[in-house]
């Protein structure tokens, strides 16, 4: 546990007692109020004889370190932390060490750690540089402040291992949370599709299929077509001398191929004139025999 030192009775009493040597001062008495309203733990009734008296003293670093203390105590921290900073500059080094210290305190309290530290520090530092003054004192303060700073820095390494630890706790349950939303959708997706009848189960799968199928059909018209255009284009050499829509190249005839050409004329022209010859003798038979 972080320690606050009780300097509030340290500091206002020899302070009060030096101060009634030379002359009576009001400021004391209202201090010595206002101390015994702290012991009290009346805190708010305390922190007006402060300020009543910082009406006789206002530059008071004591009344200072008096009313942030008195703060820190009834839980006010803010307020502490701004009258403490007052009483940082005090020319009284055991005052300046006690105010540093406690900053620290009010510090780690607000949770600002790495600030707390700061001053914790400067507390140990200026408890080192006046070991002689107020011996007992100062080595305890001293003491204290070394605690507190080891305890904040361990505090802090703990806090940062939770954080990571939590990070990572956080990360897993993240990720869990996702793989079971991804088992409920499929899960339900499972459903969906056994609910459906069977050419609807899967719109997409259909969809692919009949785009297979089409692709398929495609494939076997361009195949046929192909094989179409090659007979086309290839037809049997019977096809080729029977079609008349082909006709042969003209060549040049030969002399032996005229020659040949017209004894087939002449010999078609004695057939068909012996032919005509034969009707009609046998006309003129027939023509006497009627006679």
């Amino acid at each position: 546990m972080i320690k606050l030192s009780t300097t509030l009775r340290i500091i206002i009493i020899p302070l009060a007692c030096t101060m009634l040597i030379g002359w009576i001062d009001p400021a004391s008495d209202i201090n010595e109020e206002g101390v015994q309203l702290y012991n009290e733990q009346a805190y708010d009734e305390a922190i007006s004889k402060f300020a009543d008296a910082q009406l006789h003293l206002p530059k008071s670093d004591s009344l200072d370190f008096n009313i942030a203390t008195t703060h820190y105590q009834g839980g006010k921290l803010p307020e502490a932390e701004k009258a403490y900073k007052s009483a940082l500059g005090s020319k009284d080094i055991s005052l300046k060490t006690k105010a540093n210290y406690n900053m620290g305190n009010t510090l780690f309290k607000q949770g600002k750690l790495n600030e707390a530290l700061d001053f914790y520090k400067k507390a140990i530092e200026l408890t080192e540089k006046n070991t002689d003054k107020k011996g007992d004192e100062i080595k305890g303060l001293r003491e204290d402040a070394k605690y507190n700073y080891e305890f904040v820095q361990k505090k802090m390494e703990e806090m940062k291992q939770e954080q990571q630890e939590q990070e990572e706790q956080e990360k897993q349950e993240q990720e869990q949370e996702q793989e079971q939303e991804q088992e409920e959708e499929d899960k339900q997706e499972e459903q969906k599709q056994g609910d459906q009848p069977p050419e609807e189960k899967d719109p997409k799968e259909q969809e692919q299929k009949k785009d297979q199928e089409q692709k398929k059909k495609d494939e076997k018209k361009e195949d046929k077509g192909s094989q179409n255009g090659q007979q086309k284009e290839q037809p049997p050499e019977e096809e080729k001398q029977e079609s008349p829509s082909q006709p042969q190249e003209k060549k040049d005839m030969t002399k032996e191929e005229a020659e040949r050409i017209l004894d087939a004329l002449r010999q078609s022209e004695e057939s068909a004139r012996e032919m005509q010859e034969k009707e009609n003798e046998s006309a003129q038979y027939e023509t006497e025999k009627n006679w």
